[in-house]
């Protein structure tokens, strides 16, 4: 497992204040470890494998509480992970500046994410989105594919498993 790359507390402390949410131990632990992911989205098992391999104890009930007030108050983006158990939600943190006309690519076995900044693009993915009865909303978009690196290592035969869509 990775270790957590801690920001400065006063960023975080910053972070929660500016969207009303008072700085509890809860959700200061929570933002560190989305922090320290280099932008790529964690579900709530993880969060909690990664507290508690750094000595930290939080239920899990507390982490979805958690995470959903966030995500409520817009400091955190989420997503939805397709799986054999069905969809998970998968959190990170909103950056300062998303634009409208961007999306996530996101590979399927290594979870690495690409910031796309593409107004047609976009458009045409939430038109064909609204084709089809759905509606992103003021989501994020994210489409998940596998990268390069992940593809030719599967293709060596020692990739890791693709995960379930």
């Amino acid at each position: 497992m990775q270790d957590i790359q801690y920001q400065g507390d006063g960023r975080v402390f910053e972070r929660l204040r500016a969207v009303r949410l008072r700085p509890t131990s809860a959700r200061i632990c929570i933002l560190q470890v989305l922090a320290g992911t280099q932008r790529q989205a964690m579900n709530a098992e993880s969060i909690y494998q990664q507290l508690l391999h750094i000595g930290i104890a939080v239920s899990l009930g507390t982490i979805y509480r958690v995470l959903k007030e966030m995500e409520l108050a817009g400091l955190l983006l989420r997503e939805r992970e397709a799986s054999a158990s069905g969809n998970k939600a998968r959190y990170l943190i909103k950056p300062d500046q998303v634009e409208t006309d961007s999306c996530y690519l996101v590979c399927r076995v290594c979870e690495r994410s690409v910031l796309v900044q593409d107004a047609p693009l976009v458009e045409q993915l939430r038109q064909a989105a609204l084709a089809h009865g759905m509606d992103i909303g003021a989501n994020v978009i994210s489409v998940q594919m596998r990268c390069s690196q992940c593809a030719g290592e599967a293709q060596a035969g020692r990739g890791k498993p693709l995960r379930a869509a």
